[in-house]
């Protein structure tokens, strides 16, 4: 049982001095996600000791339990057998202060010696093709439907006022606006509010939701043959195009030319080939999804350096931690 298992991972760690590993397996939909959240929350409870509140938890502690809402956010999807399915894999590993030595060899079980310091979070293998397509009765990554539905999205991109998902081709349309009992609006709301807690704010916010929006005006980028050159292509989305270069702050010209040409060096010089309509769309789209694959991996590690215990917890004083490890 799920509570058991976290139960006896945390008395290995506290009562036995050994560090635990809990491998949660299972096919697309059997709960994976939901199940390594229950012994997260669960192992928080039990490091609480028996006589505390849930209002005694610590700032680390909450933001530990909060990452994963996060990492949802940015790397779950709805697929045909799953609402929230990940689309990554994770490793994350609960650091614990196992108290002085005295404490480890004459554990209390009235008062909590082995409390949760931080943790760290490994991330691997995202599903990058999700980006710019999926099937029509799934969904992409669910940060894409929270930007469009959110009240305040023009305070991003003043071009996303009237937009709607159907507005994006990597997006499109979908029967689905409600994510476990929230809407898409709300849970954009309550991201924004945990990235603020990591320390995502303000500039770096801002940056990371442009990031997410370049993302999906890339998908409304298309490509024509030149009238001159069947093996060369022109933007035929001008104004898409033209709202694309906007935002990034990169002139017409110079993203013209990294979309439209491909640069080869060797030894000596370095030359531009010219990619037809299918290769300049394959590229556009390899972009898309270099940027939301960097995006991603830069979030984790904002992640981990609010919850790491080495740079959090005793003002960073310690180095030695207890570890249960939860591999989904």
């Amino acid at each position: 049982h799920v509570y058991e298992t976290s139960a006896l991972s945390y008395k290995g760690l506290a009562f036995d001095n050994k560090d635990q590993s809990i491998l949660v397996s299972g096919e697309s939909g059997a709960g994976k996600t939901e199940t390594v959240k229950i012994c997260m929350n669960h192992i928080a409870s039990c490091q609480q000791g028996p006589r505390a509140s849930s209002t005694d938890m610590s700032p680390v502690v909450q933001r530990v339990l909060e990452s994963n809402p996060l990492l949802e956010a940015f790397g779950n999807a709805k697929t045909v057998r799953n609402d929230n399915s990940s689309r990554f894999g994770k490793y994350i590993q609960l650091q614990f202060d196992k108290g002085d030595k005295g404490q480890q060899e004459y554990r209390s079980r009235e008062k909590a010696t082995c409390v949760l310091a931080g943790s760290k979070c490994d991330a691997y293998l995202l599903e990058k093709n999700r980006v710019t397509t999926h099937e029509p009765e799934e969904r992409t990554y669910h940060i894409f439907y929270q930007i469009i539905a959110a009240k305040d999205k023009t305070k991003y991109w003043s071009k996303l006022s009237g937009t709607t998902n159907e507005s994006f081709r990597f997006v499109g349309k979908t029967t689905t606006d409600t994510i476990e009992g929230m809407k898409d609006g709300d849970h954009f709301s309550n991201t924004v509010r945990v990235l603020e807690e990591i320390g995502v704010a303000g500039d770096s916010l801002m940056t990371l939701m442009q990031a997410i929006i370049i993302v999906m005006q890339l998908g409304n980028i298309s490509f024509s043959p030149d009238s001159k050159d069947d093996d060369r292509s022109v933007i035929s989305s001008s104004r898409e195009f033209a709202d694309l270069c906007e935002l990034m702050c990169v002139p017409e010209a110079s993203m013209e030319a990294a979309l439209t040409e491909r640069t080869m060096k060797t030894r000596n010089e370095t030359y531009k080939v010219p990619l037809n309509p299918t290769k300049a769309l394959e590229s556009t789209e390899a972009f898309a999804k270099e940027i939301y694959g960097r995006a991603f991996l830069w979030l984790v590690r904002c992640i981990n350096d609010a919850t790491a215990a080495e740079l959090n917890y005793k003002s960073g004083t310690m180095t030695d931690f207890g570890i249960i490890g939860l591999l989904d």
